[in-house]
């Protein structure tokens, strides 16, 4: 199969909520898994309007659930106003999966503290979620001028920009497609033990017909990744063999 045939692949959500000012929660990472979800459904469509080989239907890509509460409260701390709960309250509502009042909770956060880096990362995953997908573009940009060492972040607007670049399987945009390889490549310099980026990296350059670049990324996506999706790694491996071929 040459170069013109194979497709892009898939990826994902961008990444996580954060719970304070500087710590990390899972969500970073089930959204990351989430984007390499989609990335890979929409790589695979790609591949299929590219290639004339029999299509291998892709495993159904579902959004991480979130956890079942029963109208769940905020919580209340000393200073219900501060910007520091605002912020919690948008962490309980999005780990609810209420995403309207972790908008409008994160934004009052942002009111209170406009230079709060990891409300308008959180604010970007709930855009997402709400499929707005320029205004989580944004959202990430803000948090990354705030901190450019947050290497979660850069990959989740590295992710978006593949993403909407593949949304028309006939005709990739190509402009967000180097927008994308720009921002993931910044990401796994930022953390390099970060498994994902390479994923998406190699839909990237498959879609850009950068063979080598595409067949190194998957490799090294293979050597790292141990998600709880083995999906992730299946499709590496058969768009990795698809490409030695």
């Amino acid at each position: 199969m040459n170069d013109e045939q194979l497709d892009s692949e898939q990826p994902a959500e961008p990444a996580t909520l954060t719970e304070t000012k500087n710590q990390g929660l899972p969500w970073r990472t089930l959204i990351s898994v989430l984007a390499l979800g989609l990335i890979a459904l929409l790589a695979y469509q790609y591949f299929q309007d590219q290639s004339n080989l029999r299509p291998i239907p892709p495993a159904p890509v579902s959004p991480v659930a979130p956890p079942q509460v029963n109208d769940p409260a905020a919580p209340t701390p000393a200073n219900p106003d501060s910007a520091q709960a605002q912020f919690e309250a948008g962490n309980t509502y999005a780990a609810a999966g209420q995403w309207p009042q972790a908008q409008a909770a994160y934004q009052r956060a942002i009111e209170l503290d406009p230079k709060f880096q990891s409300a308008y990362a959180n604010l970007g995953v709930v855009y997402y979620q709400l499929e707005q997908l320029d205004l989580a573009a944004s959202q990430y940009q803000k948090a990354l001028e705030l901190d450019p060492t947050d290497g979660d972040v850069a990959y989740n607007l590295g992710a978006l920009y593949l993403q909407q670049a593949l949304l028309n399987s006939n005709s990739p945009n190509l402009e967000l497609l180097r927008q994308a390889v720009d921002q993931l490549e910044q990401a796994r310099e930022l953390d390099p033990d970060l498994a994902e980026p390479y994923f998406s990296l190699g839909v990237a350059y498959n879609a850009l017909n950068q063979k080598q670049e595409a067949i190194k990324a998957f490799e090294i996506f293979l050597t790292r990744y141990s998600g709880q999706d083995s999906r992730a790694s299946q499709e590496a491996q058969r768009y990795l063999d698809a490409l030695r071929n």
